[in-house]
């Protein structure tokens, strides 16, 4: 049984860390600055890193990869809150403030998938995704407090 949930929890993982990939990936291509073009890029890849390591896991432990299709609702409205700010032509601080707040809602879920107590080697990997989710949380936080400090992006050429 614990183990049909950790199988359960590692598919909502990958889930959504496809969703962010393709967030990221979005926002890769609808921001104006090759900083942050690259910035958006490598975490997409990071993402995509971050899910085939997960359904390997999915394997490992003899479970079927699924496509859950089911994630929070905060994760949900975070990613369409970056699909509408793209859509519209938002500004880079509009992007990366939508990208802030739905890579918090990815470390939310990640959150709740340590709290589910997974045994030695899913729990080691869990943990490592989530320092790093952490780390491109608090990287996005910090430009976007850069933005209210007045910094502004520039457009690429």
């Amino acid at each position: 049984m614990a183990q049909n949930n950790t199988i359960d929890d590692l598919n909502r993982l990958v889930s959504v860390n496809k969703n962010a990939e393709a967030g990221f990936a979005s926002a890769a291509e609808s921001v104006k600055n090759s900083e942050l073009e690259t910035l958006f890029g490598n975490y997409a890849k990071q993402h995509s890193k971050f899910a085939t390591e997960l359904q390997d896991e999915v394997r490992r432990l003899k479970g079927d990869i699924t496509d859950s299709g089911t994630f929070g609702g905060a994760l949900h409205r975070s990613w369409m809150d970056l699909k509408a700010a793209l859509s519209g032509g938002a500004a880079a601080t509009s992007i990366l403030k939508s990208c802030e707040g739905a890579e918090q809602s990815v470390e939310v879920a990640y959150i709740d998938a340590v709290d589910a107590n997974p045994s030695g080697q899913t729990h080691a990997l869990i943990t490592k995704q989530r320092a790093q989710i952490e780390g491109f949380r608090t990287h996005l936080a910090r430009l976007v407090g850069e933005t209210k400090d007045g910094v502004e992006f520039q457009k690429n050429e």
